[in-house]
């Protein structure tokens, strides 16, 4: 340390260079070499990999989409049937989350692609009202949903009429529709499908804007009359007067199918309440109605939505746009990904006007900013090129934060412990101060550092791929700015005591003009001393007043606080699980959110799409459930790994497959979909193929033909597949592609078998239902597999599992790394006080910290998502630098009561702990504004756990070790001695501690860069600890109180010593405070303190002390 300090004090500019470069070099292999990251998918890595789960579902998609190129659905030579995008049509609309590459994922027959209705220049064969368009392209186009500004009913002229002033004078009118609107074979565009106009077009109205109340209520005595046969599933999109569809529809009168109007506003516009089926003569009441406009969602309609989300909230006068569908949430999201960093500059402004005022240094400042620069640069240097991870997720982003509070805490602190160590008299030369300074303040950071790294680290063991990746670049960010800070740091306060100090920039007594310099250095130092008058009353008066004097009211409130925050997390309301498969990506009261998550289910065509998704039941055989991509990079998924020893085709195997079959059909969970299962279990219609008869204009011949028994040869099954696959390829009743179940093939060999059939369970977001569902299906396929033939034991289920494998990962791993990151920052806690009592308690707060803000976030609706589970381990890591910097600062406080020992940590680390976390909520209240969510989530979590950290550490933790706390040496271990591995001959040693004696009055140096209060800090002498500790116990005893320090000076029994004495006046208090240098020799008996003759009086006056005078002598703490 001494040689370090020696570097730092005498050549600065050799630190500050070498880092310099370092960074200049990183920064151009930034620019040059790692690419740079792309956040065009903002659900990449939101997945688990690597369990046994996500293991199966990685392998099917593997299997399914051909990963290797190696195998194909037909025997013999590779005949080139790859997956493309019109063989797969999304689950949901383009703006939900996930895209099932499932067997339901595959586009009906005859349904055409979205590009079939993209192009513009198409002539429609009906050039009427409305586009011929049928209703079921509706998912295509853009859409907005509509509400009442009042809460009223919807379904009036008037609120009608002004949902078609609004799209003629506000949509229509915008550059950007005409281009692309979808057109009728006179080149305009296409009127939207809203309830205004279907009201105007079975009215005989030309345009919504004429229509009248006689005309809403017409229309709604229509829907009203023709509500029952919708609801019994009898009127249908198929049935329309002008299609010929009459003889399926019989029986449902003409004006119900006219012009499809009923069906699309019950099943499209309108929401789910506006009929109801049961009740007859009921009033309407519209709440929420769709407006689909002739404009296909995609980018080229960004420019219109972002016209529309620029209206004010209160746009429109009877009717509010509550929500949209655009499908752009992934476009929308890289452009505010680059807007939204404005708010990160602004946080970043504010944070440098705070560590300016505090530090009273702009150069000092700037380096600070240098500094969380070249950290965040660093670790992504590390993070692409030493660890090879190439995947950077956009949660990244949000390491930027943590940098910014961790940051100025760090800086806080290192200037605190500067000032201190400058003040001190005889503080000797630079080196000295440097030296005292890493000594002091170098601890408390690394161990805040260290456990803030450690709580990120933890999450590296969690499967889902984003939150390794978060954890493994913040958690180094986080050490890397630690090294500078220890770095950088010391070498830049150096550079400005010799180079930059203000005194030195602007001298008064040369030039009494007023430049830059005056300004700059100046103001600010004014602004700080007016500021730290009032500091100093709230933190060395008011503040320990308050926590001493109402400890048990702290104990109780605090307490209280925290058992209710267990009962809310726990019992009520109870912090669950993701309810939704959907992914948010920008905030809560975002139109495209709001739709999603607030008015998906309110409309009947969204909810017949979800009552849709059966659970497939899926059994795959011939390959490994195994994932050999790296789990660091969702687009590496791996080859297919097979099992070389399936063979289904021997006898036993083809018994066990037709077995298996029946018994799955006679199973609770298994649905008959009706009609031929052709491709669902292989050996079923292939048995029937072989005992077909022969045909020799059909080319079947034996021995394909004329079998007799269910099981067939290994011989003729080889020889015979070749002509069954592509008579299924060509059968017309049959959808044969690479999701069709069914074998798989490799160099003429059978390689892989699906076997699938539906079950009778819906998807649900419920993790209890979809557990069940699994646990049954596994336990019955496993008691199967047990009587299977070793060739086929090695079979594994899957289905669509992918949001309950995020459920099982986020519930099962989020305790494990809260609990690694607990016992990592108790071990480090333990091994930083060495007090059992002060870890004990420092966890206890810790605890409550956490269970408070993690009840305040499940009170404001948070649920276990991916990027709540990061918050939750992190959480533990920010808690413990508050409450670790006031622990160690009571450790280190002299051994008088507990009480004073409380009063000298509030009042001297009171005003760091509050700006460091003022630092850090600043931080955290401006990403508030951000449109995503992820910014806006931490910030929120950053207010929370550092606003209740400062409180419990403050108040709870204090109160504690006011109460409780460790008495003399109680509960204290020492780190052993070292002095047998050190040489005979007694070396200078610099065990320097600093005594503070406080004066009434705050006096500003005006040589220091750092003002503080006026503190007479001595240097004591070299007084053994045994014998400092035997006597420390008397010190409030007697006439004087002595404290004294250890020398510098080798021969410690016969070097000067220096008493430090507090005189008592008759009265019995503290008068004044005085440096006595006592010149005599110590006594052999080293003793401390000179009893009194009259033991517990001094001139006939009681010695007993009270807690209110702060004035009295303490050893301080630097941290």
């Amino acid at each position: 340390m001494t040689r370090y300090a020696r570097l730092i004090a005498h050549y600065p500019y050799v630190i500050i260079v070498s880092i310099l470069c370092l960074a200049i070099v990183c920064l151009v292999l930034c620019l040059t070499v790692v690419e740079i990251p792309n956040f065009q998918d903002p659900r990449a890595g939101f997945e688990p990999r690597g369990t046994y789960i996500a293991n199966r579902i990685v392998a099917y998609n593997n299997l399914v989409e051909d990963r290797n190129g190696k195998m194909s659905i037909k025997p013999g030579p590779k005949w080139g049937h790859h997956r493309n995008e019109a063989e797969t049509i999304q689950y949901v609309t383009n703006n939900q989350t996930r895209q099932r590459s499932t067997r339901s994922e595959r586009r009906p027959a005859g349904q055409p692609d979205r590009h079939d209705i993209v192009d513009r220049s198409t002539h429609h064969p009906k050039d009427s009202f409305f586009c011929n368009i049928e209703a079921s392209y509706f998912s295509f186009f853009a859409r907005i949903v509509f509400t009442s500004a009042d809460g009223s009913n919807l379904f009036t002229a008037s609120k009608l009429k002004e949902m078609c002033h609004i799209e003629d004078h506000h949509i229509r009118t915008h550059s950007t529709f005409t281009s692309n609107c979808q057109t009728k074979t006179s080149k305009q565009c296409c009127l939207s499908w809203s309830l205004g106009n279907y009201v105007a077009m079975l009215s005989g109205k030309t345009n919504c804007s004429s229509i009248t109340d006689q005309d809403v209520g017409r229309v709604g005595d229509l829907l009203r009359r023709c509500a029952g046969h919708y609801y019994n599933k009898t009127l249908n999109p198929s049935c329309d007067t002008d299609q010929g569809s009459r003889f399926y529809c019989s029986g449902i009168p003409e004006e119900c199918v006219k012009f499809q109007a009923v069906y699309n506003i019950l099943h499209h516009i309108a929401d789910v309440n506006f009929i109801h089926p049961d009740k007859d003569n009921q009033n309407l009441f519209l709440t929420y109605a769709v407006m689909y406009l002739p404009l296909v969602g995609g980018v080229d309609s960004v420019k219109l939505f972002q016209h529309i989300e620029s209206w004010p909230k209160d746009f429109g006068n009877e009717v509010r746009v509550f929500g949209a569908n655009f499908g752009i949430k992934d476009t929308l999201f890289s452009q505010h990904l680059i807007t939204d960093s404005m708010w990160l500059l602004v946080s970043g402004i504010i944070i440098f006007l705070v560590i300016w005022l505090y530090s009273l240094s702009i150069f000092i400042t700037i380096m600070t900013f240098f500094m969380m620069f070249w950290s965040l640069e660093m670790a992504y240097i590390l993070y692409m090129l030493v660890f090879r991870i190439g995947f950077f997720p956009y949660m990244n982003l949000v390491a930027v934060i943590i940098i910014l509070a961790i940051g100025a805490d760090d800086v806080f602190i290192y200037c605190r412990v500067w000032s201190l160590a400058k003040s001190v008299r005889n503080n000797g030369n630079l080196e000295k101060i440097v030296s005292d300074t890493l000594r002091n303040g170098s601890i408390s950071m690394f161990v805040t550092s260290l456990t803030t790294a450690a709580a990120l680290y933890c999450n590296a063991f969690s499967s889902i791929s984003s939150i390794k990746c978060f954890s493994i670049y913040a958690g180094t960010a986080v050490l890397c700015n630690f090294v500078l800070v220890v770095t950088w740091m010391p070498a830049s306060i150096v550079i400005y005591e010799k180079w930059c100090n203000c005194e030195k920039l602007y001298n008064p007594e040369l030039s009494s003009r007023k430049n830059v310099c005056f300004y700059i250095c100046k103001l600010p130092q004014q602004a700080y001393h007016k500021f730290s008058e009032c500091s100093r009353i709230v933190f060395e008066k008011l503040l320990p007043f308050l926590v001493i004097r109402a400890r048990f009211i702290w104990l109780v409130i605090f307490s209280l606080l925290g058992i209710l925050g267990i009962v809310v997390i726990f019992f009520y309301p109870k912090l669950r699980l993701p309810t939704s498969e959907k992914f948010q990506v920008f905030s809560s009261d975002h139109l495209m959110e709001k739709y999603d998550f607030m008015l998906n289910d309110q409309f009947w065509f969204e909810r017949q799409q979800r009552r849709q998704e059966l659970l497939p039941l899926r059994f795959v055989w011939g390959i490994k459930a195994t994932d050999t991509g790296s789990y660091l990079d969702p687009t590496d998924r791996g080859d297919i790994i097979f099992d070389e020893h399936f063979d289904p085709t021997t006898q036993e195997a083809q018994l066990w497959m037709l077995n298996f079959c029946q018994d799955l059909r006679q199973t609770d969970f298994y649905r008959n979909m009706g009609g031929f299962e052709q491709t669902n279990c292989f050996f079923e219609f292939f048995s029937l193929f072989m005992q077909q008869p022969c045909s020799p204009d059909f080319n079947i011949q034996r021995p394909c033909c004329n079998y007799n028994t269910s099981i067939i040869k290994s011989q003729d099954i080889m020889q015979c597949v070749p002509l069954y696959i592509p008579s299924l390829i060509n059968s017309p009743n049959v959808i044969y592609n690479s999701f069709t179940p069914g074998p798989r093939f490799t160099n003429g060999r059978f390689s892989a078998l699906i076997i699938e059939f539906y079950s009778n369970f819906h998807f649900t977001t419920s993790f209890r239902d979809m557990s069940s569902f699994y646990n049954r299906v596994e336990q019955f396929f496993t008691e199967k597999l047990k009587s299977a033939p070793p060739e086929i034991k090695h079979g594994w289920f899957v289905s669509e599992l992918d949001f309950f494998s995020l459920q099982k990962s986020l519930s099962s791993e989020t305790p494990v790394a809260l609990g690694i990151s607990l016992f990592i920052v108790t071990f480090v806690t333990f091994l930083t006080t060495l007090n059992v009592l002060i870890t004990v308690f420092s966890i206890v707060s810790i605890a409550f910290v956490m269970f408070v803000t993690i009840a305040a976030l499940t009170l404001l609706g948070w649920e276990l998502n991916i990027l709540e589970s990061v918050v939750i381990t992190v959480a533990v890591g920010l808690s413990i630098d508050l409450t670790l910097h006031v622990g160690v600062s009571f450790r280190n406080s002299p051994d008088l009561s507990s009480e004073l020992r409380v009063a000298s940590t509030t009042s001297k680390l009171g005003g760091v702990v509050t700006m460091a976390a003022t630092t850090t909520f600043l931080a955290g209240a401006l990403m508030m504004p951000s449109t995503i969510l992820a910014y806006q989530k931490f910030g929120t979590f950053l207010m929370i756990i550092i606003s209740t950290s400062w409180a419990y550490a403050v108040f709870f933790f204090q109160s504690l070790l006011c109460v409780l706390g460790p008495h003399g040496g109680f509960g204290q271990f020492h780190w052993p001695s070292t002095k047998f591995c050190q040489r005979t001959d007694r070396k200078r040693v610099d065990k320097t501690v600093y005594l503070t004696a406080e004066s009434s009055s705050s006096c500003y140096p005006p040589s220091s860069s750092f003002s503080e209060p006026s503190q007479d800090m001595e240097i004591l002498s070299n007084t053994p600890k045994a014998a400092l500790f035997q006597h420390r116990r008397s010190r409030s005893r007697g006439h004087y109180m002595k404290a004294r320090t250890r020398s510098d000076s080798p021969d410690s029994d016969n070097s000067e010593k220096k008493e430090v004495q507090v005189k008592f006046s008759e009265s019995c208090e503290v008068t004044n405070s005085e440096i006595i240098d006592d010149k005599r020799t110590s006594p052999t008996n080293d003793s401390v303190l000179k009893e009194s003759k009259g033991g517990n009086e001094v001139e006939g006056c009681s010695t007993s002390f009270k807690p209110i005078p702060i004035e009295i002598h303490f050893k301080e703490s630097l941290t």
